[in-house]
């Protein structure tokens, strides 16, 4: 019976695929379908196809070498001055920009308090906020959210998860951190507005894998995968091209034509034998019934509608019954090659339903535009290579010259052969030496420095970071004040890099205290450190205090 069931799901897997490759728009509402739909329209999408570009662009600026040559994705100009022969030079002012406000961040790290919302949870918030900074320290949280934040400083975007891990601990499994990075190996939808993508349709974590690996992991699948993707694959060589659905409940999908078959090589490599495995995380709403109190302004939530329905009837005057949605995420693996949902289910946080445990990091944001700091800095940092480079090969040319004279002009022309040979060159009367010999060197030379040293300065302006945060002095011997007022300066200019983070560190904290309350559920000790450094035995979810309220279990 098993083994039909799997065969019947390769069978609709393959159907599905050959439909869409023949270019007829496919009814399946499958997750899979979605998701593959999502995923296409989303990369596809400018905000994405550009920050692909730009981010790997930013990110070799921040590394250097030639690297921090690159324009559009071609490094041209860097080919082109090696293959004549001259010199070139990477200077990197990028990195120790970056450098100082991660520095910054790292310095001025801080542990998480827990607020009560009255006084009877105080105690409650102590432990919470102790419990917190254990599990961040087992996890490694800081050190992640530091990277996070580097990324989104040089590239405009950092991620992590939030999850639980089950593959070590099955019953209760482990709280950890995984850094993700945007247009890698994760992509949210475009039109996002909110930095906790609650408006988000969905996040799509994708990674590629071994089909024998996705066999491994998923076995009671091993037919349905071999068959769609056997199937799709020779679709694939008669020229088939993807026809996506028709939007559905879930959000609108447009339609597209794989570029080239890109998107086609990056679902399935038929060479390497990997295929890419979609996680998606989506939102969902269910309807919940309320009865509201018009008197003492009380809501209670109901059951069922007929159950808010009939309690309203009791006393239509006072109590009405609403109906309103609540937004709930869901998730699923799916493998956008074969058109197959592998998992789909609800989210697998019970206590945390209403949020994405993926969380963003959004440096700086405008319409379609998502940069960091070093978005702005390539352009005069190209400059000065380039500058920098042209005025060591004239350095190296004019210092390495060859010696020339005019014909018959010198008594002793073989002393002209060597650059190591000391005794002088004796010239005829009536000759003079070239005009072209010493040609305004220092001048050039003056004026390519200068453009240099105004490169830096535009490196240096468009960063807000000035020379005080980067430990440097301008000419003279400023006063302390001075020099305070200016780093000052600086750092207005940086904070919005601050604020954001400082919100997205408040939303990470949010879930691993969620993650706290599902994974602590039995009766555990702990080794705390409470808020004055002292380390202390404290027991949770203790035995005796189990189907008792607080005031109860205090009193005994």
């Amino acid at each position: 019976m098993a083994d039909d069931a799997v065969e019947s799901l390769a069978g609709l897997a393959a159907a599905a695929a050959l439909g869409s490759a023949q270019g007829v728009a496919t009814e399946d509402e499958s997750l899979a379908v979605r998701a593959r739909a999502w995923f296409t329209e989303w990369w596809n999408h400018p905000l994405w196809v550009k920050y692909r570009r730009e981010s790997e662009e930013d990110v070799g600026f921040y590394i250097g070498g030639d690297l921090a040559w690159s324009k559009d994705g071609s490094k041209e100009d860097l080919e082109r001055i090696k293959s004549a022969g001259r010199a070139a030079v990477s200077i990197n002012h990028v990195q120790a920009i970056v450098d100082i406000l991660t520095g910054f961040e790292r310095q001025n790290r801080f542990d998480p308090k827990v607020l009560p919302q009255g006084e009877e949870d105080e105690q409650d918030a102590r432990l919470m906020t102790w419990l917190l900074k254990f599990i961040r320290e087992q996890c490694g949280a800081s050190a992640t959210e530091s990277e996070v934040f580097e990324d989104g400083v040089i590239a405009g975007l950092g991620a992590v998860d939030i999850r639980i891990d089950w593959t070590e601990d099955p019953l209760n499994g482990t709280i950890c951190l995984e850094r993700l990075f945007p247009g890698v190996d994760v992509i949210w939808d475009p039109a996002w507005t909110r930095n906790d993508l609650s408006d988000a349709r969905g996040v799509l974590k994708f990674k590629r894998v071994f089909v024998k690996d996705l066999i491994a992991q998923y076995p009671e699948h091993q037919a349905a995968i071999r068959g769609a993707l056997n199937a799709a694959e020779a679709l694939a060589g008669q020229g088939g091209k993807t026809t996506e659905p028709t939007p559905d409940a879930y959000g609108s999908t447009k339609g597209h034509v794989d570029e080239g078959g890109g998107l086609a090589r990056l679902f399935y490599d038929a060479t390497e034998d990997s295929v890419l495995v979609l996680e998606a995380w989506y939102r969902d709403y269910e309807d919940v019934w309320i009865v509201a109190n018009k008197v003492s302004g009380q809501i209670h939530e109901a059951d069922s509608g007929e159950a808010a329905k009939a309690v309203a009837k009791s006393d239509p005057e006072n109590l009405s019954a609403i109906r309103r949605q609540r937004r709930v995420i869901k998730m699923g693996v799916t493998l956008p090659a074969a058109y197959l949902t592998l998992e789909e289910d609800d989210t697998p946080y019970e206590n945390d339903t209403q949020a994405y445990p993926i969380q963003i990091y959004v440096a700086k944001r405008k319409r379609d535009e998502v940069y960091g700091i070093v978005r702005n800095l390539k352009d005069p940092q190209r400059v000065e290579n380039k500058r920098e480079s042209q005025m060591q090969d004239l350095l190296s040319r004019f210092a390495n010259m060859r010696p020339m004279a005019e014909e018959n002009s010198v008594v002793n022309p073989h002393t002209l052969g060597s650059h190591h040979d000391p005794s002088p060159v004796w010239y005829k009367m009536g000759h003079k030496p070239p005009e072209w010999y010493a040609p305004p060197l220092s001048e050039l030379m003056k004026i390519l420095a200068l453009v240099a040293d105004r490169n830096q300065t535009f490196i240096r302006s468009a960063s807000g970071i000035n020379l005080d945060l980067l430990g440097l002095r301008e000419k003279g011997d400023p006063s302390g004040i001075a020099i305070a007022r200016t780093q000052a300066q600086g750092q207005i200019i940086a904070t919005v890099f601050f604020d954001n983070y400082r919100a997205f560190k408040k939303r990470v904290n949010e879930r691993l205290a969620r993650r706290i309350q599902q994974v602590f559920t039995s009766e555990q000790v702990f080794r705390l450190t409470n808020e004055v450094g002292e380390s202390m035995a404290v027991r949770v979810n203790p035995v005796e205090a189990v189907g008792k309220t607080r005031d109860e279990f205090a009193r005994l």
